[in-house]
């Protein structure tokens, strides 16, 4: 099969990506098989792409994201991404890659992060932290740095892809 992605968003809460043989579910999480409320993100669908754009950061912009990390997200999320104290899931590793890895589109991690945190207060964060603190994310699950900003509109992030 070849390098194609396909994508759909069920009820603008979750997506599925079909990506070479493999079949991975994005924003499922075992509350979402009740009736609990789900975050409204917006519907983006992503039929066949043929090609795509890695996803794009600059060392400076993972810096100003781990600075912001240090400072808003390290209790829930734990120093080095893998859980803390307070409970939040572990932004890095297997799971975390499953989910948001392997060319899935970066516009769903953003949503996630932008429509879900801080958990006190969702969406407050300006756009370009989120993507300061994607950056950090990333740079942290071993994708590489570029010559280029992650940007922080989510049109444009639908059109680039979290590989590693």
């Amino acid at each position: 099969m070849s390098k194609k992605n396909v994508s759909w968003v069920i009820g603008g809460a979750a997506a599925i990506t079909v990506a070479g043989a493999g079949l991975f579910a994005y924003g499922l999480e075992s509350q979402a098989l009740t009736r609990a409320p789900v975050p409204q993100v917006q519907n983006h669908v992503l039929v066949a792409q043929a090609e795509t754009t890695s996803v794009s950061y600059t060392a400076e912009q993972a810096e100003r994201g781990k600075t912001e990390f240090n400072k808003e997200c390290v209790e829930c999320h734990g120093q080095d991404l893998r859980g803390g104290l307070l409970g939040g899931p572990p932004l890095r590793g297997v799971s975390f890659l499953q989910k948001y890895g392997g060319g899935s589109p970066a516009g769903v991690l953003y949503e996630v992060m932008s429509s879900t945190m801080p958990p006190n207060a969702p969406g407050s964060y300006s756009p370009t932290v989120y993507a300061d603190l994607m950056a950090h994310i990333l740079k942290t699950n071993g994708v590489r740095s570029g010559s280029t900003e992650l940007p922080s509109d989510i049109d444009a992030l639908y059109e680039l892809t979290i590989d590693k």
